[in-house]
Formats: structure tokens, C-alpha cells, sequence
């Protein structure tokens, strides 16, 4: 599967075994604006989010993004205000769980025991004065045959649930920055 993108998902995971893609446009001509919202998000100012985080048991005493970020043990790996950030995780090691990412040449490089790596992009294009556009991306890399067979079922399974929160998170990003 391909995504054809310029950015820093193309350095940090040019290669991938499943990836999805979602865009909307903001009424809201101040890029940096935009950029900041989305970094710090309110996820909590969505039942949809809020449903779907409780019944899959993910923390949720922590609903701005960054803050649940840290809660998933995942990183910020790279920025480029206001254009784009990526926020990124691996697996593996015992119970296949997620790692922390030390630094971007660890996260790049062969991780010992990893199973699969992952990443996920915001970024922000200046359509016009008035406009920006936002675009996310999310791709996993499962690295082994066996790794990618297993997680097949999980993503088939997943996957609409996880664009429905990717939509609802441009929607509040939107939402915000259009007020």
C-alpha cells in the first residue's frame, strides 16, 4: 500500500504495511494557530472519542492530546512548526508492548525484538488567507511475516474505528479554530 506524502512520515517510516488518511479544511487563515490547536486537542469534547476510548480500556483520565499521548507511551518524534508534527511508537520486546521511543535515529535504526513500528503526521497546508487545510496520515510498519499476518486481523477490525477518531479529531481541531 502507498501514500504518496513529503514529509516526515516519508523520512521516519518510508516504508509501511498499512497506513490510512484523512483531510479536512479550516475556515481559519492563521496556520500557527491551527498547528497549536491540534497539538493540544480537547479529545474529551467528543462522546464519540470518549465512547471509543472506554470501551477499548485506554487512559482515560488524560484528554488533551498530549497529555494522552504520554499516557499511551508514545512520542513526538519530529516537528516542523507550523507545517507538520509526527507522533510515533514501536512494539515488542516482552508482551509485545509499546516502547518509548529514546530518539529518532532509535526509532529509525533496527529495533531489537520490535514487531512493528508506528507513526502518525498532522499536517498543515496554507490553501489560501483564509483557509488551511489538515491532513493525518497513520502507517504501521509489522516487521516479519507472521507479525504482519496477526496484525491484519486486528486492523481490519480496528481501522474504521480509528478513522472514525482521526475524523472527529479534525473535527475538533476545526470546530476550534473556527470559533
Amino acid at each position: 500500500m502507498s501514500v504518496t506524502t513529503h514529509g516526515l512520515l516519508e523520512h521516519y517510516l518510508p516504508r509501511y504495511t498499512f497506513a490510512h488518511r484523512y483531510k479536512t479544511v479550516v475556515r481559519c487563515g492563521d496556520i500557527g494557530r491551527v498547528y497549536d490547536i491540534a497539538r493540544d486537542v480537547d479529545l474529551s469534547r467528543s462522546r464519540v472519542i470518549v465512547l471509543l476510548f472506554r470501551l477499548r480500556g485506554l487512559p482515560c483520565d488524560r484528554w488533551r492530546a498530549r497529555a494522552f499521548c504520554a499516557a499511551m507511551h508514545w512520542t513526538e518524534l519530529a516537528q516542523r512548526r507550523p507545517a507538520e508534527f509526527l507522533v510515533a511508537y514501536w512494539r515488542g520486546g516482552d508482551g509485545n508492548r509499546i516502547r518509548r521511543i529514546e530518539d529518532a535515529a532509535q526509532f529509525c535504526g533496527a529495533l531489537p525484538g520490535a514487531t512493528q513500528k508506528a507513526g502518525f503526521t498532522f499536517r498543515f497546508r496554507q490553501i489560501d488567507a483564509k483557509r488551511v487545510e489538515i491532513d493525518t496520515e497513520t502507517r504501521v510498519l509489522c516487521i516479519g511475516a507472521r507479525n504482519r499476518l496477526s496484525f491484519l486481523g486486528y486492523w481490519l477490525m480496528i481501522k474504521p474505528f480509528s478513522g472514525l477518531v482521526r475524523k472527529e479529531i479534525l473535527r475538533l481541531i476545526r470546530l476550534e479554530a473556527e470559533s
